[in-house]
């Protein structure tokens, strides 16, 4: 070896490492990546842990810095980032609304219904989705085109037919909504397309890369990490502060008591020999005896809470049946619901609902709207009354109810007792008639709860919530519809 080589051999490990060890820039390789991962947790919904909310939140925000950093490539990406901008937007706002009554302003509001396989939705639900979803649509069509476009100026042939299917697909995905289809066989077909179409998306950064195409990324404000932090941590402030403004509903109209309008008249008596309960007629005013005028039997059912016991929100519930004559229909049947609420039970509460199912068993009788009212006293003992306004609507199981929601007053000493009267008319008063009906009462445990639920909606869909947030109780009875001398409170 001589003087040059040894030369060489000693300055070999100054030399830069070999070309074939350094990797080729991928500038296509982090936005198309995230652009898929954004679409892949927008659309994919695991409705557990709160990831239903949590996963399409990191989705928008990943299709929104994909996107960012394109939007100066060419008009495609630039419609495409415009519409994953309103998209998040959206998202955020809708969110905002579930987490307040804005959601249920809205929808009554709006009104009416939109009819499903799996039953019936408001209609402003299913605008919202169908917003939402073409605004989506419009920003993978936009990325569509801005793919097709970058291809042209490579001078290379569009391999973007997997963008182009995805945007069939998620234009397919607002019907599937609208109809509400469900189970495997029909959505697995189309989940297994769309898994491979987003595969497909994802080689196209590489076919990008290979092409030599310089991209010359738009500058972002703040880095992809903070973005997606702030976004979360937005998300996360509205779902776990806005429903603590909102655990109470809106008190209603109090009206102080200052006499009693009680008074010993021969109704009372009468009451009493035909068996309605004493503690309960006593605590009625006579505009309230008045309904029970020409009353010719009486039945009392249901259960008192025990004093001691420690109060988990639920009322007692009493009912009581008192068939009285009528000119026009010869007579009429009146119900009364006495709820009671132990002391302290009222200060432990949040929300409230009452859902009446009059003749669930399809009966052909008359009913009327329920017509409710609250009695307690303060910390000072005065004595109040507030109404509580019910209204008609359906169960998810179509059974025709009335439902209403409120709050117990804060402010209490004693018990709170509620009143509910309605009436019940066959249409054959002259034979004997059975009429099922039950009182079903909701209680919110919790301050928390996201989407922002009225007690209504729960007695509604036949949901089960969990006992830390919830607690619900049934009272059903068979009453009697029968004509004077008929009339037998022993039989059912």
């Amino acid at each position: 070896m001589d003087e040059f080589d040894r030369l060489l051999y000693k300055g070999s490990a100054q030399l830069p490492p070999e070309l074939s060890e350094l990797k080729p820039p991928c500038p296509w390789k982090k936005p198309i990546g995230q652009i898929c991962w954004g679409l892949a947790l927008i659309t994919i919904t695991l409705n557990f842990f709160g990831l239903d909310t949590i996963l399409p939140a990191v989705g928008a925000a990943l299709l929104w810095l994909g996107l960012a950093p394109l939007r100066r490539e060419n008009s495609g990406f630039r419609f495409a980032y415009a519409c994953a901008t309103l998209y998040a937007v959206l998202r955020l706002t809708a969110m905002l609304f579930q987490a307040t009554p804005l959601d249920h302003w809205l929808a009554g509001l709006i009104g009416q219904e939109w009819n499903t396989t799996t039953g019936p939705v408001p209609l402003y639900y299913a605008l919202r989705t169908v917003l939402i979803q073409l605004v989506l649509v419009f920003a993978v069509g936009g990325l569509w085109q801005g793919l097709k476009g970058v291809f042209r100026q490579a001078g290379q042939k569009p391999r973007t037919a997997a963008a182009g299917g995805l945007v069939i697909l998620e234009t397919l995905l607002i019907p599937m909504a609208l109809i509400g289809l469900e189970g495997w066989l029909l959505v697995g077909p189309v989940l297994i397309v769309w898994i491979a179409l987003l595969v497909n998306l994802r080689k196209i950064s590489k076919c990008l890369d290979q092409a030599g195409y310089a991209m010359k990324p738009a500058p972002v404000a703040v880095s992809s990490g903070m973005a997606l932090e702030v976004w979360l941590g937005l998300h996360l402030l509205i779902i776990a502060a806005l429903p603590l403004l909102f655990s109470r509903l809106p008190a209603g109209v109090q009206t102080p008591v200052y006499g009693t309008t009680a008074s010993d008249s021969a109704l009372r008596t009468q009451l009493l020999e035909l068996g309605f309960p004493e503690d309960i007629l006593s605590r009625l005013d006579d505009s309230e005896l008045a309904r029970f005028e020409g009353a010719y039997g009486a039945k009392k059912e249901g259960y008192r809470n025990d004093e001691s016991d420690l109060p988990d929100g639920i009322p007692s519930i009493v009912t009581v049946e008192v068939p009285v004559r009528d000119e026009k229909y010869g007579f009429r049947t009146v119900y009364l619901a006495y709820l009671h609420w132990n002391p302290n039970e009222a200060s432990g509460g949040y929300m409230e609902g009452i859902q009446v199912a009059q003749d669930y068993q399809g009966v052909t009788v008359r009913t009327t709207v329920p017509d409710g009212v609250l009695k307690w006293q303060d910390s000072a003992g005065n004595a109040y009354t507030m109404p509580l306004d019910f209204w008609f609507d359906t169960d998810n199981a179509g059974t025709p109810c009335y439902y209403a929601n409120f709050s117990l007053p804060e402010d209490v000493i004693g018990p709170t007792e509620g009143f509910l009267f309605w009436e019940a008319t066959p249409t054959y008063p002259e034979t004997v008639s059975l009429y099922n009906f039950s009182v079903t009462a909701a209680h919110k445990r919790s301050v928390w709860q996201y989407p922002y639920t009225l007690p209504s909606e729960l007695l509604a869909s036949g949901f089960h919530a969990p006992s830390w947030q919830w607690r619900m109780y049934q009272w059903t009875s068979t009453g009697q519809l029968a004509p004077e001398g008929q009339y037998d409170p022993q039989k059912y």
